[in-house]
């Protein structure tokens, strides 16, 4: 009787330290991940001395809230606009609270977010290891993540100390919710429950993202009548958890919690039309990550996996603020998917004629055996993808993540102490995009005096998106000059005391040129107008308007 070789014990120990070997590969690469994402964004944080680009809304309700003893205050005092204190405020009063225990507050702005950002990774490595085929795919999607620009740019940023919260929680509130429909039992109820309950207390949009994802995946993944009942278990327990805030600020303001979801100041369909162009990774030069991400999409949709691939659809469709920083969630899931199970195993079967030239020793053997993909080849890939993507997004996103500097502090620091508390300016930057606009939201944090068309916390108030059409008219009045800056302010029937030009220098053959140079002239030689400031940072005028003598 012919019997198949016997497996020698020395042919059994060679084969132990080739598998040992190859389970090396899944936590090194997750360690790769981890360790770019915290070096990576680390790298802007200290690029600059304040917090990255916004917070100013932010630092003034930790201030609020310090002034009122940590009791929830009725409104904020930003701007001077009565604006009600209804933003989740979990990350505040950790900041808060970290600040009395002795923590400066401008390092709590700057590190904190990125420390949550970090563990956002590690979370979305678990949530990639439930959800994708095979480690290899969760490993690399768990890399993607780490470099997709909207995984960390906003929240690293100083309104980090809100997002950061809600990005994290979110996606353990993604991991709990799919452990239920897949597995059942009552920890991932618990789970789902309390961090669901953090998300809310987080922050609105990822509050708004969970609202939809969890009936989502419970219509993609389940469809039974236990878990639904589970789900409203844990929807119930994340009430009772976040009861004490919400019934008070309901009590207090009634509808105008629900007011950014009437007007978030993005249109709604805005969305879907850059997902049908796919703009979606933001990623600069060329989108590796967004190129992988649609090669998954065609494999989950060949495979009859939908979960994926729709909820890169609902998202844009129900969220189209922000909805690119929801939607990295699943960009990077498929991404991990085209990588590992569509593109290198179409390069390995284009170079197998090659390979069969030569033979194969136990470790390639067994690699191919068990995925056909060897986890070498993976790593290769993935350090050429952490190259290519840290080198363009490090140099796209540098004008973004940026800070006040010393010289905007400086000229802000003059404003507090010497003009009127209730002083209000006209901020002129130049910026028409209010999120990148740095020096307008910070100067009602740091002065304390009124900036008349500044954007942030005013959709508590109604009217975002006109707020928003107003702002970027009055910064593109910097280059029309005086003309302008007058007609804007009286269309609106607005008064205001003092013009803020910041500086924005450039150089033309070693010279320099001020970019407003001309309103700044124009203002200097109008007798409505009175220099009393002229520092590096800004320009200011006290606006006199001297009337012509009957």
């Amino acid at each position: 009787m012919v019997t198949a070789p016997e497996r020698t014990q020395e042919a059994l120990t060679k084969r132990a330290p080739a598998r040992l070997t190859l389970s090396l590969w899944y936590p090194a690469i997750l360690v790769q991940a981890v360790g770019v994402a915290l070096v990576f964004r680390l790298w802007f944080v200290r690029q600059s001395s304040f917090p990255l680009n916004d917070g100013g809304l932010f630092w003034t309700m930790v201030d609020d809230l310090e002034r009122a003893h940590f009791r929830l205050p009725v409104s904020t005092s930003y701007n001077q606009a009565g604006i009600p204190f209804v933003y989740p405020p979990l990350g505040l009063y950790v900041v808060a609270l970290l600040e009395t225990l002795g923590v400066t507050r401008l390092d709590l702005f700057r590190y904190l977010p990125t420390v949550l950002t970090v563990g956002s990774v590690a979370a979305f490595a678990v949530l990639a290891h439930q959800l994708l085929p095979s480690r290899r795919a969760s490993a690399a999607a768990t890399v993607a993540f780490a470099l997709l620009p909207m995984s960390f740019v906003w929240p690293i940023m100083g309104g980090g100390v809100t997002r950061a919260f809600g990005q994290l929680f979110s996606i353990l509130a993604l991991l709990f919710a799919y452990q239920l429909y897949t597995g059942g039992g009552r920890w991932p109820v618990f789970g789902l429950a309390l961090s669901a309950a953090t998300t809310v207390a987080s922050h609105p949009e990822a509050s708004w993202f969970l609202a939809y994802s969890v009936p989502f995946f419970w219509l993609v993944l389940s469809r039974r009548r236990d878990t639904f009942l589970a789900s409203l278990l844990a929807a119930l327990g994340a009430c009772v958890l976040v009861s004490p805030w919400l019934v008070t600020v309901v009590a207090r303001h009634g509808t105008a919690v629900l007011r950014p979801l009437h007007d978030s100041g993005w249109s709604a369909l805005s969305g879907l039309g850059r997902l049908a162009l796919f703009d979606v990774t933001r990623e600069p030069v060329f989108p590796v990550v967004g190129m992988l991400a649609l090669l998954g999409v065609l494999h989950e949709l060949g495979q009859r996996r939908f979960l994926l691939p729709l909820w890169l659809v609902v998202i844009p469709a129900l969220q189209a603020r922000a909805f690119d920083q929801r939607a990295v969630i699943p960009v990077a899931l498929l991404a991990g998917i085209g990588l590992s199970e569509v593109l290198l195993p179409l390069l390995l079967r284009a170079v197998q004629p090659l390979r069969q030239l030569r033979l194969r020793n136990d470790s390639a053997e067994l690699g191919s055996a068990r995925g056909g993909v060897p986890w070498w080849v993976l790593q290769l890939v993935l350090l050429l993808v952490i190259l290519q993507s840290t080198v363009s997004t490090a140099r796209a996103y540098r004008p973004l993540l940026s800070g006040l500097t010393p010289d905007d502090r400086a000229a802000m620091a003059w404003v507090a102490e010497r003009t009127p508390p209730a002083a209000r300016f006209l901020v002129l930057t130049g910026e028409t995009w209010f999120g990148q606009d740095r020096v307008a939201e910070w100067f009602p944090a740091l002065t304390g005096r009124v900036n008349l068309a500044v954007v942030q916390g005013y959709e508590w108030l109604g009217a975002f998106s006109a707020r928003i059409d107003a702002a970027t008219a009055l910064q593109l009045c910097a280059s029309a000059g005086r003309t302008c800056l007058e007609h804007w302010a009286a269309s609106r029937d607005i008064d205001y005391d003092f013009v803020y030009i910041a500086r924005q220098p450039y150089w033309i053959d070693g010279r320099r040129f001020e970019r407003f140079g001309a309103l700044i002239s124009e203002l200097f030689r109008s007798p409505d107008y009175r220099l009393v400031y002229s520092g590096p940072g800004a320009v200011i005028f006290q606006h006199v308007e001297v009337r012509a003598t009957p």
